[in-house]
């Protein structure tokens, strides 16, 4: 990590600059802005984050070299759209975001695949990316829920003579099955 420093910035209040092989450096429109895209209140945990946020992250993703290509804020945005609520859920924004970024750069290779294996290939990849980055929604969901899930009923009808039954409802054996 090279050096961090106060500056004006974008909306999320940081401004990553430089690269891997020079140094990334943060732009901090106000002291805290790191920590409150990664929703914590320790420092060093937030550069901790960003770091591994960094990483994952090829040369010319990130790297004020490659403007059109540099994957840092996008990266940093979509943390703190998730808004990470604990230790735990601050880990997995971050793999979250490092696993959708690695999706489209595979899918980026599979669209410029010459031949069917390469192609093939990309396409798995591409695919366990996709699966991983659900699991990871699923892990997230499950996280936040305490691993309940709710089903919410919207619209019933019930005709004449009909009954309906609110409340949980197990499957089970025949009645008088004990």
């Amino acid at each position: 990590m090279g050096k961090i420093e106060k500056a004006k910035t974008d909306d999320l209040g940081v401004k990553v600059s430089g690269s891997a092989r020079t140094g990334h450096n943060l732009k901090l429109s106000q002291d805290d802005a790191l920590c409150q895209i990664f929703n914590t209140r320790n420092e060093k945990q937030a550069e901790a984050l960003l770091s591994q946020c960094l990483k994952p992250l090829k040369e010319d993703e990130a790297s004020d070299e490659s403007p059109a290509n540099d994957e840092r804020t996008f990266m940093l945005s979509i943390i703190h759209d998730i808004a990470p609520r604990d230790a735990i859920e601050r880990m997995l924004a971050v793999q979250m975001a490092a696993t959708h970024v690695a999706t489209i750069r595979q899918g980026r290779r599979m669209a410029f695949a010459d031949q069917l294996p390469q192609f093939d290939s990309h396409e798995r990849a591409y695919n366990k990316l996709a699966r991983t980055f659900a699991a990871q929604v699923e892990a997230l969901r499950k996280h936040r829920n305490g691993g309940k899930q709710t089903v919410t009923v919207q619209h019933v009808n019930v005709s004449d003579g009909g009954q309906a039954i609110v409340g949980n409802v197990q499957a089970g054996g025949r009645a008088g099955d004990e």
